[in-house]
C-alpha cells in the first residue's frame, strides 16, 4: 500500500510538499506510516519534524475511549441489543410491542434503532431509543413469555445516567471535528495553536 500511495503522491508532485499523514491507531498504520516517511525523505527532507508526520484521528480516539468505557455497560448494552433485535425479529412482534406502547401511553416519537459496534454514538441512540421505551419493553416481558433479555429496573437506571452523560462527549467529539487545523509557515505553530 505505501508504494501506491508514494507513486500516487509522485504523480501528483506532491511529495515533497507532505506535512502529515491523519490515519486512526491500528498498527499496521505505524509500519505503513514508517516506509512512507523513509521513501518521502530519500526524496527530500520532510515538511513536518519527524514527530508531527503521523497525526493520529481524535475523533477515533475518542470512539475508542467511550467504546472502553460501554464495556463496563456491556451486559446492559446486550440486553437492549437483544430487545431491539427481538421486537424486529417479525412483523408479529412489532404489532405485539406497539401494543405494548399504546397501552403505556407513550407517544411514538423516536424509533428503535439497532447500534454499529464500531460508533459509539449509534449505540448512544440505540439505547437512548430503548429507554424512551422503557415502560413498553417492561410491558412485553410480562405478556410475552418469548422474550427474555429485558432489564431489570437498575439496569435502565444505569442505562438513564449514561445517556444522561452522552451530551458532553458527543459535544467533544463535534469538537473535535469541527476543527481547521492549517497549514502556515511555522507548522509546529499551527499544529499548538489550531485555528478554531
Amino acid at each position: 500500500m505505501c508504494e501506491k500511495v508514494f507513486s500516487i503522491l509522485v504523480e501528483w508532485g506532491i511529495e515533497k510538499k507532505i506535512f502529515g499523514v491523519t490515519l486512526d491507531n491500528a498498527s499496521s498504520n505505524d509500519a505503513f506510516i514508517r516506509l512512507l516517511r523513509e521513501q518521502l525523505n530519500t526524496k527530500a527532507p520532510l515538511v513536518s519534524k519527524v514527530d508531527l508526520f503521523h497525526l493520529r484521528y481524535c475523533a477515533h480516539i475518542l470512539n475508542l475511549i467511550v467504546q472502553d468505557g460501554l464495556k463496563e455497560i456491556d451486559d446492559f448494552v446486550y440486553k437492549v441489543r437483544e430487545s431491539i433485535k427481538y421486537v424486529k425479529g417479525s412483523q408479529q412482534r412489532k404489532e405485539k410491542f406497539l401494543e405494548c406502547v399504546e397501552l403505556c401511553s407513550i407517544k411514538k416519537q423516536k424509533g428503535l434503532r439497532q447500534d454499529v459496534v464500531t460508533r459509539w454514538n449509534s449505540t448512544y441512540l440505540m439505547l437512548d431509543g430503548a429507554l424512551y421505551y422503557r415502560r413498553a419493553f417492561s410491558h412485553l416481558e410480562l405478556s410475552d413469555f418469548n422474550y427474555k433479555e429485558c432489564p431489570v429496573a437498575s439496569e435502565w437506571d444505569r442505562i438513564q445516567k449514561i445517556c444522561s452523560n452522552k451530551v458532553s462527549v458527543e459535544e467533544l467529539t463535534e469538537d473535535i471535528m469541527s476543527l481547521d487545523i492549517s497549514c502556515e509557515s511555522n507548522a509546529s505553530n499551527s499544529v499548538n495553536n489550531p485555528k478554531v
